[in-house]
């Protein structure tokens, strides 16, 4: 009895950290008023809890894509003077929330105009292939859909990305 006691007590400390490991990998950022890709984002462990970092852009067409982390185009951003955003910290301080079964806590920043929110990241029942990410100022927010990416069917560069030196940085 007092093994089993032990046991369960050891396992709800370890599933905690356990879960930010459930949604580690790449997934696709789908553009909300084209509906066509718009980057790369490698969801990533820091700390036991959940970060995400923006790791390559597509081309507006949002099948090509235009740059990545490892092979950026900073001619884009002298011409546009827009922000770069590859290597951009997106998500980050997300703990998991097992009674909601939900991402939640943490950060999320909008890359296109610096703003942050309060954020959400969940699994619907059933899909593994979709993830929500919402990112909220009160009871008001937007969610976006975001699409799990098959590691054979991200660019060479992004196959041998090591996650592991991944800091997040707050810009």
């Amino acid at each position: 009895m007092r093994k089993s006691i032990i046991c369960f007590i050891l396992s709800v400390f370890f599933i905690d950290g356990a879960n930010a490991l459930l949604l580690i990998g790449f997934y696709k950022a789908i553009d909300d008023y084209t509906n066509n890709a718009k980057a790369i984002v490698r969801l990533y462990e820091c700390e036991d809890m959940l970060c995400g970092r923006i790791v390559a852009l597509f081309d507006t067409d949002g099948v090509t894509i235009a740059e990545t982390i490892s092979d950026p185009v900073r001619v884009a951003e002298i011409l546009d003077n827009k922000p770069h955003l590859d290597g951009l910290d997106v998500i980050w301080n997300m703990t998991w929330d097992a009674d909601r079964e939900r991402f939640s806590g943490g950060r999320i920043k909008n890359p296109e105009t610096g703003r942050m929110y309060r954020g959400i990241i969940w699994r619907d029942p059933g899909d593994e292939n979709l993830l929500r990410v919402r990112g909220m100022v009160g009871p008001f927010g937007r969610t976006q859909v975001w699409h799990v990416i098959p590691h054979d069917n991200l660019p060479p560069d992004l196959q041998v990305l090591d996650a592991s030196y991944c800091v997040p940085v707050i810009r």
